[in-house]
C-alpha cells in the first residue's frame, strides 16, 4: 500500500517492541572559553589589529546571512546543518518509538477545554506497523510535564513566570499497550470522554473497535495492568471481506464510516438499546471508481458525509438515501489521487482536500462550480513537493489549516491573510535565497515545521489550542508554534 513505512527497528531481548521515549531536543552544550592574546607596545597600550575594519565587514556579512530565510529545497553549504530555532515554538517535544505508527488520534480527557497553562498533559491512541503481524500493538499514551520550549531570548519578566521556571524538567511518557495481530493503517477515536472508543483499520481487511476508557483508567494508577477483558476488541467489523482500507471517521453519536480499497463504504451503527453493541452495514455505499482514501462526517448535518478517492473525485453522501448513492460529485477535484479531506468545523461550508501531486485546495460547498459548470476551488496551493498525506482545519480558528506532505514538511496556513501592495513588496524582499534570487512564497504560509521523515498524519489537539501532534517514520512530534 502507498502508505507503508520503513519497519526496521531494534527489538528488546524478549522480541517485543518498547513503546518509546521522549527525545532530548535541547541537549546541553558546553561553550569553550576563547582567550585572545594581544600584543602590547612598550607603554602597555593594547595594539589594534590592522584588519579590524575587514573583520567588521565580515560581521556584517554574517549578520546578513542570518537574516536570510531558509526554505525547504535550499542547498546547505559545506559543514552547515539545520537546527531548531527555539524562539519559533512555544512547545516542542520529539518522541521516538521502536515501531513506526502510521496513524494516531488524540483521546479526550476531563482536564477541561481551552487550557493554555504549562505544563500540558495529553493522551493519544496509536497503532504500530511492525516487521511481522504478531509484533504489532495498539496503545494509549499519556504524555505529561510537557513544558515550554527553552528559549534564551526570553526577557527577564518572562523568565520569572511561574510556568517557565522548570523548563529543564523532562517530559514523562506512560503507556498501556495491547497486542494486536496485524499492522494498523489508520486510527480514529470517538471524541467523547465518557466513551472514547477507538477504531483501527487493520491491514488484513478488518476494523477493530477498542474500549479506550479502560486503558486510560489503567494509566491513572501507577503499576495497574490492563484488565484482561480490555485486551480484546469490543467488536470486529468484517463487512469489507478482507479487503484492506484506510478511510474511517466517527460521528459524534458513535456511528462509524469505513471505506476500503475496493471502492466500498460501509456504515456501522452503535446500538446501546439492544443486545449487540454494534450493527455493521451489509449494503455498501457505491459510486467511486477506485480506492476510497478518506471520509469525513459533516459537522452540521448528522446524516451527511464526504469522501475522496484515488479516482480524483470528491463526493457528498446522505446516509438516508435508499439507493446508497452519492448526492453530489466533483469528478475531477484534483489532477491525481485525492488522499485526504477535512471539513471546517467553524465555517462548515468549507472543505479542504490534498492530492498525490502535492497540491491542496479549499472548496466552498455553496458554489462547487463556476458559470460554465467546471469544478472551481475557492483557493489552491502548490507549495508541497510531495504527496499530501494529512490535512486538518484548526478547531479554534476557521481560517487556519495544517498540511503535511511526503516532502517532510508540515505547514501552517492562514487563508485570511491578504497583503496590500506595500506589504506584498516587503514580503517579496524578505524571501531571498542564499544565491540572492527571490522565491515565490505565498503570503498565507505561516510556518514550515521540519525535522521528521515521511510525515504520515497530523492532528490539532481538541482541548489545547494551537497544539499539533504529528507521526512519521522517525517518531512523533508534539508542538505549538508562535504563529497560531
Amino acid at each position: 500500500p502507498k502508505r507503508t513505512l520503513d519497519k526496521s527497528r531494534d527489538m528488546d531481548v524478549d522480541g517485543d517492541a518498547d513503546m518509546g521515549e521522549f527525545e532530548d531536543a535541547y541537549e546541553d552544550e558546553i561553550e569553550e572559553e576563547v582567550i585572545v592574546e594581544r600584543e602590547e607596545d612598550s607603554d602597555g597600550i593594547e595594539m589594534m589589529e590592522d584588519d579590524e575594519e575587514e573583520e567588521d565587514e565580515d560581521d556584517e556579512e554574517v549578520a546578513e546571512k542570518k537574516r536570510q530565510v531558509y526554505l525547504p529545497g535550499d542547498l546547505l553549504g559545506e559543514g552547515e546543518t539545520l537546527q531548531v530555532d527555539n524562539s519559533a515554538y512555544h512547545m516542542l517535544h520529539p518522541m521516538s518509538t521502536n515501531w513506526p505508527c502510521l496513524s494516531f488520534d488524540f483521546v479526550p480527557d476531563n482536564m477541561g477545554n481551552g487550557r493554555t497553562m504549562f505544563p500540558h498533559t495529553m493522551y493519544a491512541f496509536a497503532g504500530t506497523q511492525a516487521d511481522s503481524p504478531s509484533r504489532n500493538q495498539v496503545m494509549v499514551m499519556k504524555m505529561s510535564q510537557l513544558h515550554r520550549t527553552i528559549n534564551d531570548d526570553l526577557d527577564a519578566e518572562d523568565k520569572n513566570d511561574e510556568d517557565v521556571n522548570d523548563l529543564d524538567e523532562d517530559p514523562i511518557l506512560e503507556t498501556r499497550t495491547i497486542r494486536n495481530y496485524g499492522g494498523v493503517n489508520r486510527v480514529r477515536v470517538l471524541q467523547s470522554y465518557q466513551s472514547p472508543l477507538a477504531a483501527t483499520w487493520i491491514d488484513n481487511g478488518s476494523v477493530r473497535i477498542w474500549d479506550t476508557k479502560r486503558l486510560m483508567d489503567a494509566l491513572e494508577t501507577p503499576g495497574t495492568q490492563v484488565p484482561a477483558s480490555a485486551t480484546q476488541p469490543l467488536f470486529t467489523i468484517a463487512s469489507h471481506n478482507n479487503v484492506e482500507g484506510y478511510a474511517m471517521d466517527w460521528s459524534t453519536d458513535g456511528r462509524l464510516l469505513t471505506g476500503d480499497c475496493d471502492k466500498k463504504i460501509f456504515l456501522t451503527i452503535r446500538r446501546n438499546d439492544t443486545g449487540a453493541s454494534f450493527v455493521p452495514g451489509t449494503k455498501p455505499f457505491r459510486g467511486h471508481e477506485s480506492s476510497v482514501e478518506d471520509l469525513q462526517w459533516s459537522p452540521e448535518e448528522s446524516s451527511v458525509f464526504a469522501s475522496c478517492s484515488a479516482d480524483k473525485s470528491i463526493k457528498i453522501w446522505d446516509v438516508r438515501a435508499k439507493n446508497h448513492g452519492y448526492a453530489l460529485d466533483v469528478p475531477n477535484a484534483h489532477d491525481s489521487d485525492v488522499n485526504v479531506i477535512s471539513w471546517n468545523r467553524k465555517s462548515r461550508y468549507l472543505l479542504a482536500s490534498g492530492a498525490d501531486n502535492g497540491d491542496f485546495k479549499v472548496w466552498d460547498m455553496r458554489k462547487w462550480t463556476d458559470a460554465s459548470g467546471r469544478s472551481t476551488p475557492a483557493a489552491q496551493f502548490n507549495w508541497h513537493k510531495g504527496a499530501i498525506t494529512s490535512i486538518e482545519w484548526c478547531p479554534t480558528d476557521e481560517s487556519v489549516l495544517a498540511v503535511a506532505g511526503s516532502d517532510d514538511q508540515l505547514t501552517l496556513w492562514d487563508l485570511a491573510v491578504e497583503l496590500d501592495a506595500e506589504e506584498e513588496a516587503r514580503h517579496r524582499d524578505a524571501m531571498v535565497g542564499p544565491d540572492g534570487t527571490k522565491r515565490e512564497v505565498p503570503a498565507q504560509l505561516l510556518f514550515v515545521h521540519q525535522g521528521q521523515s515521511q510525515i504520515k498524519e497530523l492532528h490539532w489537539h481538541p482541548q489545547i489550542p494551537g497544539v499539533i501532534g504529528s507521526t512519521s517514520s522517525t517518531g512523533f512530534n508534539f508542538f505549538k508554534t508562535i504563529s497560531v
